[in-house]
């Protein structure tokens, strides 16, 4: 595919990225980045990328298996790939926000969000477990009948975007504010801020927060990581510091 051709030039991109950002905060001592936290990130991110394709297989096949018992089949075309682009960040809306609210999804979905810093890095430190059960939610896609390879592609292309939100850097953007899930946005999404939490969960666009009433604008600074942040910062916590906080509560 494509796509797999493409990715060590994404990498590539996503390296220079942080790269760039890194010297930025170092020359202008903005403190954007900790040694420790961002090894964190790295790990995450390479644990997130090596379960991702693990199970790309199995989610593929899930889908084709959906797709060819479907009487609905929806032939590639510009104006398909803008629908399924559309339906994408609507799964993809709810999927986030259940991560959330749902304990179980957020034991996982809870590593994205506890760092206490908001840079690049930070992109990479995806809940990489989500890829056990990320599938089942792009069910309907499939059974609407759109092919597994747009799927696919799709929801891999919408999946990088994310990384250009993960910055402070980059101000407010105008007019894109209006649709586009921007780093301000974002910013607001990873912030411990009362007034911040559980907003602005789109991917790509901002649209599906404003009709569902979960878009909130950046104004005052964030504060980022967790409303109660784990002491032991060591990696093995920051992995499974989620599933002890689920456990714990459940059998109490």
């Amino acid at each position: 595919m494509i796509l797999e051709k493409l990715t060590p030039y994404f990498i590539g991109v996503i390296v220079l990225f942080i790269i760039a950002e890194a010297i930025y905060s170092i020359r202008r001592n903005k403190k954007l980045y900790d040694k420790h936290d961002t090894f964190v990130n790295i790990v995450l991110g390479v644990l997130g990328v090596v379960t991702r394709i693990t199970f790309k297989g199995a989610n593929l096949a899930i889908w084709f298996a959906l797709y060819s018992i479907t009487p609905l089949k929806i032939d590639t075309s510009i104006s398909a790939l803008a629908l399924l682009f559309l339906l994408n960040e609507f799964v993809y809306y709810w999927f986030h926000r259940w991560s959330h609210t749902i304990p179980f999804l957020w034991a996982t979905h809870v590593n994205h969000h506890s760092s206490m810093k908001m840079n690049f890095s930070v992109a990479a430190r995806t809940p990489f477990m989500n890829a056990v059960y990320h599938t089942i939610f792009w069910i309907p896609l499939p059974l609407l009948g759109f092919h597994p390879i747009d799927i696919l592609a799709v929801e891999t292309i919408s999946f990088l975007f994310a990384f250009i939100q993960h910055t402070t850097v980059i101000p407010k953007l105008g007019i894109l504010e209006w649709f586009l899930n921007t780093p301000s946005h974002h910013r607001v999404h990873h912030a411990s801020n009362p007034e911040y939490i559980n907003k602005n969960f789109g991917n790509v666009l901002i649209i599906y927060d404003r009709l569902f009433g979960t878009f909130t604008e950046e104004s005052t600074k964030p504060v980022y990581g967790l409303t109660h942040n784990p002491e032991d910062r060591s990696l093995l916590n920051m992995i499974f510091h989620g599933w002890k906080d689920y456990f714990n509560n459940k059998f109490k």
